[in-house]
């Protein structure tokens, strides 16, 4: 085998060409591995292991670059024995060290220097490391403790690169397999902060491979000591509240998502964890008030973990820090609507989360759902519902029986705008979202704003196409309306929108008449030639005695009777 590799290079005219042949060379291996045949070693020593490890740490740049990918190949083809069943190679032990070793030398020398084969170097290593400390093969080459010894003092004094850190995880890894971690050893200390390192390398696979490296040794060390996890938390808490503050508000979802994650491992151990939160709480209203100046995955990192710590903490100890949730949320909403929009869908699944977390939180948000209502109004007013779709969710976990009011008449208003806004699928969903959040929370009774509103989720089961969820929201209405109510329903539903519809065109005194205006449909109805002062009066009037009626409990009688 020695032969052919030698062959090899020196045959090759360029690295392509020897590529080429290798790889031709791996895929008959492995052809011979599936149909069952012994696959001979390709590790050598002797006189031709010598001149390849001369020529490694060579000055010809061209021939050390070819035994490096000689070196990748016998890693290759030697994995494939392994997956095969076969044992490692018993020369499997000095082969390795002494490459390995040559490998750290060149890179000493070079260290500093604008060399062409660095990068090569830093990969083959890498590879070679990984081959060494695998289970079945660390078995055979005794010396895998010394070598990985050397490469993490190596890597200690040379500079930080995405190759070291790439080294670096490769020797952190069969650390944490074989260390317990549960000793005063000084050395852990080491170990630990340079996973802390990795976890916030700039490099999105380095960063999560050192993440669940930390979390796997954290659960280790709780075992010992259960104040370690809290501070592990709260550290790293601390260091985002202390940067954003500083002026950095960059490449922290990582961390927030170790965070997170630290928690999860929390529940799944069922391990008890006593954590200061004021911290914690400090940290999102530091989050939230730099709101404009963070990318989207730190703000749905963020939003991601206030969820995570509302589920953790559970009903109980949610109304005890209510206030300092309420707090961070309004935050968040301080800023303007358009910022809020932005990041829609993470504030929205955070709101869900708070409320089948706490029922009554919405209350407490009452500020926020009356600047979404008006926000809603203007854009109607606008005939711009391109944002609505994502005010309509937020709204959807704002809503609740004390505002169900304010709600309600949104909801109306929203039934007589132009059909050309339900041929949205998103906008069409989100109105039935609200829908059906305002009918499941009990804050609809009145049977004249209940057949509004069924007429309106019939108009947009049309315009969307079949919906089982549509249905299951028509179901629930009928069954809250009156039996003896149902003839009269297109009828009350006309005179009831034809008011609203006064009330709403009367609010555009300064629209251009020369415009053409929305074909009416059937859910809205216009009458644009009563533009008298008196007459809005009396619309207005009408109105707001219809809203009015709507927030008082229904009368049972005779004609109202389920």
């Amino acid at each position: 085998m020695a032969q052919f590799l030698m062959r090899a290079v020196s045959e090759a005219p360029n690295i392509a060409k020897l590529n080429n042949t290798l790889n031709n060379k791996l895929e008959s291996i492995k052809a011979e591995a599936r149909n069952g045949l012994e696959i001979p070693s390709f590790v050598f020593l002797g006189t031709e292991y010598d001149e390849m490890l001369e020529s490694i740490k060579g000055d010809d740049i061209f021939v050390a670059q070819k035994w490096l990918q000689v070196t990748s190949f016998i890693i290759k083809s030697e994995m494939i024995r392994l997956q095969k069943g076969e044992s490692i190679s018993e020369h499997a032990s000095p082969f390795f060290e002494g490459v390995i070793t040559t490998m750290l030398d060149t890179l000493e020398r070079i260290e500093g220097t604008a060399s062409t084969i660095a990068s090569n170097l830093w990969n083959t290593l890498s590879e070679s490391l990984s081959m060494i400390l695998s289970p079945n093969v660390a078995a055979v080459v005794k010396c895998h403790k010394r070598i990985a010894h050397r490469s993490f003092n190596f890597v200690l004094q040379t500079t930080n690169t995405e190759h070291a850190e790439r080294l670096i995880l490769v020797i952190m890894t069969w650390m944490c397999s074989t260390r317990s971690f549960d000793s005063n050893n000084d050395a852990d200390t080491v170990y630990i902060n340079q996973l802390r390192t990795l976890q916030r390398s700039e490099n999105d696979s380095i960063s999560a491979e050192a993440t669940t490296l930390i979390l796997n040794n954290i659960q280790k060390v709780m075992k010992r000591e259960p104040k370690v996890l809290p501070e592990f938390i709260l550290d790293h808490v601390k260091l985002i509240t202390k940067e954003i503050q500083l002026g950095t508000v960059s490449r922290f979802g990582r961390i927030l998502q170790l965070i997170e994650a630290t928690f999860n491992v929390c529940k799944r151990s069922r391990s008890d964890l006593v954590l200061d939160l004021v911290p914690l709480w400090d940290m999102f209203d530091t989050i939230f008030k730099q709101l404009p100046a963070l990318d989207e995955n730190t703000v749905k990192q963020s939003l991601a973990l206030l969820s995570r710590v509302v589920s953790w903490l559970g009903p109980d100890l949610i109304l005890v820090n209510v206030k300092s949730i309420q707090q961070i949320f309004s935050s968040l909403f301080q800023h303007p609507l358009d910022l809020v929009i932005a990041h829609g869908n993470h504030i929205q699944n955070t709101l869900h989360t708070m409320s089948a977390c706490c029922l009554d939180f919405y209350i407490l948000m009452s500020t926020q759902l009356e600047d979404i209502v008006k926000q809603v109004n203007v854009d109607i007013d606008r005939d711009d519902l391109s944002n609505a779709a994502a005010l309509l969710g937020i709204l959807t976990e704002l809503d609740g029986p004390v505002a169900g009011h304010t709600v309600e008449a949104l909801i109306i208003r929203l039934a007589t705008i132009n059909r050309k806004h339900w041929e949205s699928p998103k906008l069409a969903n989100a109105a039935l979202g609200l829908i059906n959040q305002h009918i499941a929370r009990g804050c609809s009774s009145h049977q004249k704003a209940l057949r509004i509103m069924l007429i309106f989720v019939q108009q947009l089961r049309s315009a969307i196409g079949h919906s089982r969820f549509a249905d299951s929201i028509i179901i629930r209405i009928r069954d809250l309306l009156s039996p003896s109510s149902d003839p009269d329903v297109n009828t009350e539903y006309a005179l009831y929108t034809e008011e609203l519809q006064k009330y709403i065109e009367m609010g555009y005194p300064t629209r251009n008449t020369e415009e053409p205006s929305h074909q009416p449909t059937q859910l809205a109805s216009a009458d644009n030639n009563d533009t008298t002062k008196n007459k809005r009066d009396d619309v207005i009037d009408a109105i707001k005695k219809r809203l009015k009626s709507m927030c008082q409990p229904v009368k049972q009688d005779s004609a109202t009777v389920p």
